[in-house]
């Protein structure tokens, strides 16, 4: 079996490694440089997200007619190894969780206009998003399915939902949410993911 990665792959390692080298890793080195939760100031964030969108390095794992690069798994593990040899490396390149991997949900099972309500200006780097998932204890998680206590139940065309959430990484920065709520008793089937916007009425962070 050949494990040797493509020309193309092997040109965004080099271009991403280069990247970090010159631009993001010197950045951790200056106090000001992390915001009171540990994470990129936006003085320094938004620059490097700009430049790193101008030379072509901006969220490679999404399809080309989206804004991205299209690499698949392989390519992208070579380059998120890249990106991770700096702790802001990865969300300058709009390549961090929980957007990474609500962008790569929405673009598997999202309706054409849920793409383009919900996963475009992610992609576009517009709004940040965040997965609400985890509840406190007895509630949702290592085990969703199991042990979710979040409840959404239809009201005539819309669903009305109960719950509790916390420790929810990005919560504090996010615009788009997607949260998971139980509803039905399936064993396989009961939870759903629903869609939200940080505007939305009805609930609150606290």
């Amino acid at each position: 079996m050949d494990y040797t990665l493509d020309s193309n792959v092997q040109d965004y390692q080099k271009r991403i490694r280069d990247f970090v080298n010159t631009h993001i890793i010197p950045v951790e080195l200056k106090p000001d440089a992390y915001d009171e939760g540990e994470n990129i100031a936006d003085k320094y964030f938004l620059p490097l997200r700009e430049k790193a969108r101008a030379e072509g390095l901006w969220c490679l794992q999404m399809p080309k007619e989206r804004g991205g690069a299209g690499l698949d798994t392989v390519g992208m593990a070579a380059c998120y190894e890249e990106m991770g040899r700096s702790i802001f490396g990865p969300v300058v390149f709009n390549s961090a969780a929980p957007d990474d991997g609500n962008m790569f949900v929405l673009e598997r099972v999202g309706t054409p206009a849920q793409k383009e309500r919900w996963l475009q200006p992610i992609v576009d780097g517009k709004v940040r998003s965040a997965l609400a998932m985890t509840e406190p204890a007895p509630g949702s998680g290592s085990d969703p399915l199991g042990m979710m206590l979040t409840k959404a139940e239809k009201s005539g065309d819309k669903w009305v939902v109960h719950g509790h959430k916390w420790f929810i990484t990005g919560a504090g920065v996010a615009q788009h949410f997607i949260l998971l709520a139980r509803t039905s008793d399936h064993p396989r089937k009961g939870l759903t993911a629903f869609m939200f916007d940080r505007d939305d009425p009805g609930w609150e962070l606290v």
